[in-house]
């Protein structure tokens, strides 16, 4: 008795084991997951801070910096101890408009990694902006301003920058100038920015820029002159190339261009006879033939719509395709590019729009009939009556082959010019329903002669290619050059006979 009792009290402490591990054991792993799970969310939201701390590092440090000049926004990189460069990504601009932030409606991601030109629309300019990051930074900027080394809180340095004079305020704009401030000449993208240091140097700024609007337009500017502001002094202000001298502080160079509003004529010249839609600065225009369009001297934007069409005929449809413009001597392969149109040249401004015939379409039309020998029956020459006699086979199972491309026959159809095999594919087998008066008459047989012997009696006949024509000339070669309009039949003649058991 004593040694039953005993051994319940181990059974029952065994089973109180067991059900505390039971329990146990699931807890410590949920507690472990949960904890290990916590401290992945902690290292993701830890390198999340830390990549968007680093970010706004980079651009205080122009990598890139921004600078926001009125009517577009500008990203150029100026420090290179951040190596590789880093990308920048804009997920959202947003300006100001009566006091509410607005949307600027764009094609979002927008992704830095170069100098980058953003152009903004006119009822943009002037107003401050917000540029939001994928990492979730917000910089704010008014015109005029940056963020980065050509901030104006910096601690001196020249800015090189350009601008359009505009009516409505300047517009700044994106141009090639070249100076030897750092020693040899080299050209720089405006605006650029230099650190503070002292000496005399030259800086060349081109004749003419131009800055498109979002509607295509172009304002060209022509050189006017410099402004100067800061610690600079310069030889002269009206030359597009001056000697400019630094002081060690903040200094800035902006070239200034005057709008050009005199109109010239462009004389466009396409194919002859047919209509060609173009765009010139923002405006569509249809060219036949060769036609004046006044622009504005300076850039003109150039988009050509139409850069292709067919010129058809009862039985060829031409194919033209735009190869390339040729203005002023150079050509312009892509549909879309930007021409100078000088507003002092005495020479006709010809753009010519260079089309060609790069293939044909020919119309082909491809038949099938029996071949008959001397008899008159279809071959083979040993069979001297088929009855019922048919004429032509009565179902088409058969096609022709161009380049493995299948045809039926007794259809016309436009081949594009070239070389292709021929190949035949299939039967055309005789089903065994023929016409008398009018009336469709159905058999169970046909009887062949062979050589004027008694007739032999098969259920089905079957029919493979014998000859072919092209043009009512028999054709043996394998391969077929279309150049012209053609007609193709291919002659069948009976080859097996079939009957049923």
């Amino acid at each position: 008795m004593r040694l039953s009792r005993g051994l319940t009290n181990a059974i029952a402490i065994l089973m109180l084991i067991i059900v505390v591990l039971v329990i146990s054991i699931p807890m410590i792993t949920f507690f472990t997951n949960t904890q290990q799970t916590g401290t992945e969310k902690l290292a993701l939201v830890n390198n999340y801070i830390f990549l968007k701390n680093l970010q706004v590092k980079q651009v205080e440090y122009g990598h890139p910096a921004i600078y926001y000049a009125n009517s577009s926004i500008e990203f150029y990189y100026t420090n290179g101890t951040f190596v590789p460069p880093t990308n920048l990504t804009i997920v959202k601009i947003l300006y100001l408009q009566g006091g509410v932030w607005l949307n600027l409606s764009y094609h979002y991601p927008i992704t830095i990694n170069a100098f980058t030109n953003l152009t903004l629309p006119s009822y943009v300019q002037g107003k401050p902006i917000i540029i939001v990051t994928s990492l979730g930074n917000v910089f704010f900027l008014t015109p005029k301003s940056s963020i980065g080394p050509y901030s104006t809180s910096a601690k001196g340095g020249l800015v090189i920058a350009a601008e359009i004079a505009e009516p409505n305020g300047p517009i700044g704009v994106a141009t090639n100038v070249t100076t030897n401030i750092n020693g040899p000449y080299k050209n720089y993208t405006t605006p650029i920015a230099f650190p503070n240091q002292t000496g005399t140097f030259v800086v060349k700024a081109p004749e003419y820029v131009f800055y498109e609007r979002p509607n295509g337009s172009i304002v060209t500017g022509v050189f006017h002159n410099w402004i100067l502001g800061g610690q600079v002094t310069a030889n002269s202000t009206t030359s597009s190339s001056i000697s400019v001298s630094l002081t060690g502080g903040t200094a800035t160079l902006t070239a200034n261009y005057t709008p050009i509003t005199d109109y010239v004529n462009l004389e466009v010249q396409s194919f002859n006879g047919e209509n060609v839609n173009i765009l010139i600065d923002g405006n569509r225009y249809t060219v036949t033939g060769t036609q004046n369009i006044n622009v504005l001297a300076g850039y003109v934007n150039i988009t050509i719509l139409t850069n292709q069409f067919y010129i058809n005929s009862t039985n060829i449809h031409k194919h033209y395709m735009l190869v390339k413009s040729v203005y002023n001597g150079k050509s312009y392969t892509a549909d879309s590019y930007i021409i100078f149109v000088n507003p002092f040249s005495s020479s006709s401004n010809i753009l010519d729009l260079v089309f060609e015939n790069d293939y044909s379409l020919y119309k082909v039309n491809i038949y099938y009939g029996v071949y008959t020998n001397k008899y008159g029956v279809a071959a083979p020459p040993n069979v001297t009556k088929i009855t019922p006699y048919l004429g032509n086979p009565g179902s088409n199972s058969g096609l022709f082959e161009l380049n493995s491309t299948e045809y039926t026959y007794n259809n016309p159809y436009w081949i594009r010019n070239g070389t292709y095999v021929i190949g035949y594919v299939g039967t055309v087998y005789t089903n065994g329903t023929y016409v008398i008066d009018n009336f469709p008459i159905v058999i169970n047989c046909f009887y062949v002669s062979f050589n004027d012997s008694p007739p032999q009696s098969y259920s089905a006949l079957d029919w493979l290619q014998y000859v072919t024509y092209v043009n009512g000339t028999p054709y043996t070669q394998p391969n077929i050059t279309i150049d012209s309009p053609l007609t193709i039949e291919v002659y069948y003649a009976w080859t097996t006979g079939y009957t049923s058991l």
